[in-house]
């Protein structure tokens, strides 16, 4: 996601650099955060999540696969990487700021290009609908204008 903002020259100019920098940090690190309310969030858990009886298989979220053996005991492999917990920041230059999560499996889950059918299915947002929704809702125009206040501008 790129944000332009129309006269940010004129303001560069009339800011120092570091201050300019900090509001910049500042701004696309809010907007990352507003990305990542829309896309960290878990959706509802489905049948696959729980046990059904048994001799079942299930995923246990936070966990990995789980199953019911014959004697009633539960079995399991501890896979998950806590998709949930794994969301961070990385700055970019002098102005940027990136959102990624470091789950191995990440892409396959939120990525518009990469989602597995099952994940589309149960829900999970990608990282396209995620910046359109925060496109959409106007947030950005705000704290833009808010900064832009802040600054005299």
């Amino acid at each position: 996601m790129r944000i332009e903002i129309r006269g940010l020259e004129q303001l560069q100019k009339k800011l120092d650099a570091e201050t300019f920098n900090r509001q910049m940090r500042g701004l696309t690190r809010a907007v990352a955060a507003e990305v990542q309310d829309k896309i960290a969030p878990y959706p509802a858990a489905t049948a696959g999540n729980r046990p059904a009886g048994p001799r079942s298989r299930w995923y246990e979220r936070g966990y990995g696969p789980r199953w019911m053996r014959v004697d009633g005991s539960i079995g399991g492999s501890k896979t998950s990487e806590t998709l949930g917990r794994r969301w961070g920041f990385r700055q970019s230059g002098t102005t940027g700021t990136i959102l990624g999560n470091i789950a191995s499996y990440a892409g396959w889950v939120h990525s518009a290009k990469d989602q597995a059918e099952a994940h589309k299915r149960h829900g999970w947002m990608t990282d396209k609908k995620a910046i359109d929704q925060v496109v959409r809702s106007g947030v950005i125009d705000r704290m833009v204008n808010t900064i832009l206040a802040r600054m005299g501008w």
